[in-house]
């Protein structure tokens, strides 16, 4: 046997919303299903997306995978390309380092002697230092 309490009121605060009242009218009485007859309903229409067939999503598909492969391609050649950029670069900056070095070594060589033989056949004569100081007598 069981036994049940009697239900209580629950002190319920009262619906401040409008919750507006569906309009109820009274189907046609041609509407009414026919006994021994099915009655086809036409499928309601989706009111979000537009129907979108198969073939089109595998068509989209292929197209993106065809832009992607081709992206990924030019992204592996670039970076092969910069390589070979990048070392070709380090090859010059060698090559150019080594002409400056020759080309100091060079004035070294030439620079000065054949300045102070040239000067000396003309008659000039060598100052010496330039830290001397110079008297002026009054």
């Amino acid at each position: 046997m069981m036994v049940q309490s009697p239900l209580k009121r629950q002190e319920v605060k009262p619906n401040l919303r409008k919750v507006p009242k569906p309009d109820i009218t009274p189907s046609p009485p041609a509407a009414k299903k026919a006994k021994g007859k099915k009655v086809r309903k036409t499928p309601a229409k989706s009111v979000g997306f537009p129907q979108i067939k198969p073939g089109k999503v595998i068509l989209v598909s292929i197209i993106l995978a065809v832009f992607g492969f081709a992206y990924l391609t030019h992204v592996f050649a670039t970076q092969k390309l910069l390589q070979e950029v990048q070392a070709l670069e380090q090859e010059y900056n060698k090559a150019r380092q080594m002409h400056d070095e020759l080309k100091l070594r060079y004035d070294r060589m030439v620079g000065p002697a054949e300045i102070y033989q040239k000067a000396k056949e003309q008659g000039f004569v060598n100052g010496g230092p330039a830290d001397k100081v110079i008297i002026v007598k009054e």
